[in-house]
C-alpha cells in the first residue's frame, strides 16, 4: 500500500472519538485486550541511587500492567556519568530481571541517550560538582559503546530497531541538537518493513520533532529533518522529550502527516512560559513578573500506551499521588487524511472552559515584592479554579486583564496569562484558589479600573469573564 492509498483509506475512520469524548471510557471499554501495551518515560535525571525511588516506582506500576517494552526517550544520566547510567541500570533490572516482567514476560528496553547523558560531563556545572578529572573519566559521551553494554547488556547501536509482537520501533540516540547521521538511510533499508501492512511503527528520539508537538515556543527542538522525513510515514508515532512539557497541556500531542507525542519528565516539569507564574529560560533578559515561579517538584510524568486494531490509546499519569492526568488520549487508527487531530481540528471541537454562575473574583491591595525582590505596592486578583467536577472542564489556564471606562470607551491596559498552582497535577490536588498579582506601575493611575477573569483551553478558546468590584483611585 503507498501513502495516498494509505491516507484514502484512513479518511474512512476520520476521528469518530476524539480526546474529551464524553464516550470515551464506554469507546475504550469496546476495543478489547489492547495487541501491545508500552510505559513511557522520558527526562529521569538520575544521579545517586537515591534520586531512583520515583522511577523504580513508575517500573512497578508498568510491570503491574505487564508491558511488553518500556520507552526511556533520553536524558537518563543527570551530569552524564558511567556510575549515574548504573543507577538506571540497576534500577531496571531490579524491576524487570533479565529483562523479565510479571510472570516471566520478556519486557523490551526501548532506550535512547538524550544529551544530558553524553555531553553534560563537559558542562561547567558537573565539572565544578565532581571535578575535572572526575567528569573526564566517567563521562559518557567518549564511551558509548562501553557505557551501554556494561549497564544494559545489549549492544549499542547509534540507530536501532527492535520488533515486539509485529510492532516495529526505532530508536536514535543524541548526536546533535540538529542532526542525526544516517537516519534517511536507515529509513530507506527498513522502508519495506515500515509500510508493508499499514501497522503504526514508533520512532523514538530526545528532540522534539521541528514544528509537531508543543508547537514553534518549545525549546531545543531539531532543525526539521527528522519532520519532513516521518512526513512520508503517515503510520508513524514518534516519541520525545527535551522539552519536559507537563501532559495536561493537550499540545504534547500533535497529528499532521504523522503523529508527534512530547514524554514530559519523571523528574521535573516547565510549564509553559509566557505566564505570570513560570519558569522563563528562552531568553537573557529577566521577563517582567510580579509572581515567583511555579514549584512543581511533584510534578513527575509518564504514559501508557496501548494499541488495538482500530485505535490507540494513551494514560497520561503522574507518579507522585498516582493520578491520572486528564482523560486518555484517544486516537483512532489509520490516522485520518481529512481530520488529523492537528492542533486546528481539535481546538474547533474542544470544549471551552466556564466559571460556575455566580462566581466572582476578588482583589487585595498591598505591598510586596516582584519575582526580583523589587518592593512596590501590589494588587492580588483571587479568583477559584475551574475543574471537571465543578464546571465540566477543567481550565488549562486563566487570562487575566485590567480593564478602565474612559467616556464611552472601554480600555484593556494590561493582559497576564496564568497557571492555578496545581495545574501539572490531577483534579484531586488542585487548589482551590488562582492569584495574579499586578504591580503599581501596571495599572491606570486617573482611573477607576476592574479585573476581568477568563478561564482558557490550551487550544486558545475562551470562557466568559467575570469580574472583579471597581477599584477606585
Amino acid at each position: 500500500m503507498n501513502r495516498r492509498e494509505f491516507l484514502r483509506c484512513s479518511g474512512m475512520l476520520a476521528g469518530a472519538a476524539y480526546l474529551g469524548s464524553p464516550a470515551l471510557a464506554e469507546t475504550i471499554a469496546t476495543l478489547g485486550n489492547p495487541n501491545l501495551v508500552i510505559g513511557i518515560v522520558s527526562d529521569i535525571h538520575l544521579r545517586g541511587a537515591e534520586t531512583a525511588e520515583t522511577f523504580v516506582h513508575t517500573l512497578e506500576y508498568f510491570r503491574s500492567l505487564e508491558v511488553d517494552g518500556v520507552i526511556i526517550a533520553g536524558d537518563m544520566a543527570d551530569q552524564g556519568l558511567l556510575p549515574q547510567l548504573q543507577v538506571v541500570a540497576d534500577a531496571w533490572f531490579k524491576v524487570f530481571p533479565k529483562n523479565k516482567g510479571m510472570k516471566g514476560k520478556k519486557t523490551e528496553q526501548l532506550f535512547i541517550y538524550g544529551n544530558h547523558d553524553v555531553e553534560a560531563n563537559t558542562w561547567g556545572g558537573t565539572i565544578s560538582s565532581v571535578g575535572a578529572a572526575t567528569a573526564q573519566a566517567q563521562g559518557i559521551g567518549l564511551q558509548r559503546e562501553k557505557a551501554w553494554k556494561q549497564c544494559f547488556k545489549e549492544p549499542y547501536q547509534p540507530i536501532w530497531m527492535k520488533t515486539i509482537k509485529g510492532y516495529h520501533f526505532i530508536g536514535a540516540h543524541w548526536e546533535n541538537q540538529n542532526h542525526i547521521s544516517g537516519l534517511a538511510d536507515f529509513f530507506q533499508e527498513h522502508n519495506s518493513d515500515l509500510t508493508a501492512d499499514g501497522k503504526p511503527f514508533f520512532y523514538i528520539q530526545h528532540p522534539h520533532p521541528k514544528d509537531t508537538c508543543n508547537c514553534a515556543w518549545a525549546w531545543g527542538r531539531d532543525d526539521g529533518t527528522v519532520t519532513r522525513l516521518l512526513s512520508n510515514y503517515p503510520n508513524a508515532i514518534a516519541f520525545s522529550g527535551h522539552s519536559h512539557s507537563p501532559l495536561d497541556d493537550d499540545r504534547n500531542l500533535w497529528q499532521g502527516s504523522f503523529t508527534s507525542i512530547g514524554t514530559s519528565s519523571l523528574k521535573y516539569l516547565y510549564p509553559m512560559p509566557a505566564r505570570e507564574n513560570t519558569y522563563q529560560d528562552d531568553w537573557s533578559a529577566q521577563p517582567p513578573s510580579q509572581m515567583p515561579k511555579m514549584q512543581t517538584a511533584d510534578g513527575r510524568q509518564g504514559m501508557v500506551m496501548r494499541v488495538y486494531d482500530n485505535a490507540i490509546t494513551f494514560e497520561k499519569r503522574e507518579f507522585v499521588y498516582d493520578e491520572p492526568i486528564g482523560e486518555a488520549w484517544y486516537l483512532p487508527w489509520p490516522i485520518s487524511a481529512t481530520q488529523p487531530l492537528s492542533f486546528e481540528n481539535r481546538a474547533k471541537s474542544a470544549a471551552i472552559p466556564q466559571f460556575p454562575a455566580g462566581t466572582k473574583a476578588t482583589a487585595t491591595i498591598g505591598s510586596g515584592k516582584d519575582r526580583y525582590g523589587t518592593p512596590q505596592k501590589q494588587v492580588t486578583v483571587h479568583f477559584p479554579t475551574v475543574l471537571k467536577k465543578n464546571a465540566g472542564v477543567r481550565a488549562f489556564d486563566y487570562e487575566v486583564q485590567v480593564e478602565y471606562d474612559w467616556l464611552d470607551v472601554r480600555h484593556v491596559t494590561t493582559t497576564k496569562r496564568v497557571f492555578s498552582p496545581k495545574c501539572y497535577l490531577g483534579e484531586n490536588k488542585e487548589e482551590g484558589e488562582v492569584i495574579c498579582v499586578f504591580g503599581e506601575s501596571e495599572l491606570p493611575k486617573d482611573f477607576a479600573y476592574r479585573f476581568a477573569v477568563r478561564p482558557c483551553n490550551c487550544f486558545g478558546g475562551k470562557g466568559e469573564p467575570i469580574y472583579s468590584d471597581t477599584i477606585k483611585q
